[in-house]
């Protein structure tokens, strides 16, 4: 039986983000300070997402509540089953609520309004909409103890809204799905290269590095997730980011890639 227990292994010291899961086959990303666990999507099984808490090597925090970007099922299809196994709640916008209807049966759900600043434990959440094609897709900037995380994943393409949170970013967890060259000669459909390539489809490795290379203004750390398995390999989206900033003179800023359907160690949000 799942409990919050099973997620309490000690203390935290500093606020830190682990991205639990990555890729097609799930998201979810922790974030922790002060004894309170949010979890940004639950795109995994309770089981899945049980294990996942267990494998991060650093104590982790019971988790108080899951945060939504979209519907789809690989960020949303362990929200409810979760809420309700550890009598805590969903926080969604409106058209996510709406759309992911029986996903969230029987869960507690907050719906919080886009552009508005909310509080949760001691994360400050203000919600942004990202173009994807989704009912209501968000990208989140939180700030917890002076310091900002911009978590944007899922979003067809980088404009002006995104870039007012980045260039704040103390951390940025930012979507570079595929590699253009990779996506072309892949066995995927015409039909399904071309929702990728969409306005509301995903960001590519070209694109995110364009858009941190644009909000480059401060130093941060770097983490791009959703990579694809077939369109992108890992070095590639990383060194995609890392050329362009070091092309400007931003050689300061750390980057990573999450492998496809991967996972980080617990991170400080410094």
């Amino acid at each position: 039986m799942l409990s919050r227990a099973a997620f309490v292994t000690g203390g935290v010291s500093a606020p830190r983000a682990t991205v639990l899961a990555s890729g097609s086959a799930g998201n979810a990303v922790l974030l922790e300070a002060g004894g309170y666990g949010l979890l940004v999507d639950a795109g995994l099984s309770v089981d899945a997402l049980e294990r996942a808490l267990a494998r991060v090597a650093a104590p982790v925090r019971t988790v108080r509540m899951v945060l939504l970007t979209h519907e789809h099922d690989d960020h949303a299809r362990g929200a409810g089953p979760l809420a309700r196994a550890l009598d805590i709640p969903v926080y969604a916008n409106a058209g996510t609520a709406g759309a992911a209807g029986a996903a969230l049966a029987g869960a507690g759900v907050t719906v919080f309004e886009m552009g508005r600043p909310f509080a949760v434990g001691p994360f400050a959440i203000t919600a942004f909409p990202v173009p994807h094609d989704a009912a209501e897709p968000a990208g989140f900037a939180v700030e917890v103890e002076g310091r900002r995380v911009v978590i944007a994943t899922d979003l067809g393409a980088a404009g002006d809204v995104l870039d007012g949170h980045l260039s704040d970013a103390d951390l940025a967890i930012l979507e570079s799905n595929y590699d253009l060259g990779l996506l072309h000669v892949s066995g995927y459909p015409w039909f399904l290269k071309n929702r990728i390539l969409s306005g509301l489809g995903h960001l590519s490795n070209d694109d995110a590095a364009r858009a941190l290379v644009r909000t480059a203004g401060r130093r941060r750390r770097i983490v791009l997730v959703h990579l694809s398995e077939s369109n992108n390999l890992a070095a590639l989206a990383r060194d995609t980011v890392r050329d362009a900033l070091a092309a400007t003179g931003r050689a300061d800023h750390a980057v990573r890639a999450v492998p496809p359907n991967g996972c980080t160690e617990p991170m400080e949000i410094v």
